[in-house]
């Protein structure tokens, strides 16, 4: 084996090990968000991180604290996942999932889209930036008939909204001319 292909080979475990990295922030998120364990969740973003245009770790969690006491049981679930990388420290991804909430003792179905940016720090893999695109939002009891309606983020107490996706994408816009 040549020298070339050690480094080669070598970059190759690297990339795979920053795949499986990856992969454990995502599944740590829906624990640490599950389990409100809002210290796990301040760790999992770098302290100048951004959630859905919050700033700041710590504005980050208590975003999060805030949020989740509205919600008795949740569940999050990453399903599928793509990574881009940047550079050896920097990556981007795409996170299809689905979330089960309780609010006011009504279970809802969330399908989403996380669009995300990651960075290196000394304790690994971080989110640098975390936002977010609704499928649908819809009590459990309206998921089987409230995917046909455009306007199916339903949140509790809000006017029924449209979806981001896949209403927003310009390649589903192209395919419906």
């Amino acid at each position: 084996m040549t020298e070339t292909d050690l480094h080669q080979l070598a970059n190759t475990v690297r990339r795979i090990d920053d795949r499986q990295q990856l992969g454990e922030l995502l599944s740590r998120y829906g624990v640490a968000v599950d389990d409100r364990d809002y210290e796990a969740i301040g760790r999992l973003f770098a302290p100048d991180g951004v959630f859905r245009g919050i700033k700041g770790r710590q504005a980050v969690i208590d975003f999060y604290r805030e949020r989740l006491s509205a919600y008795t049981a949740t569940t999050h679930y990453a399903h599928s996942w793509h990574f881009d990388f940047d550079s050896d420290d920097q990556a981007r991804g795409v996170v299809n999932a689905h979330a089960e909430l309780c609010i006011a003792g009504k279970t809802f179905r969330i399908s989403l889209r996380y669009l995300d940016r990651y960075i290196r720090s000394a304790q690994g893999w971080v989110f640098q930036e975390r936002d977010i695109r609704f499928r649908y939002v819809l009590p459990f009891d309206e998921v089987a008939k409230g995917l046909a309606d455009p306007l199916r983020v339903r949140w509790p107490g809000v006017e029924p909204q449209a979806a981001d996706l896949p209403e927003g994408l310009q390649t589903y816009i192209d395919s419906r001319r």
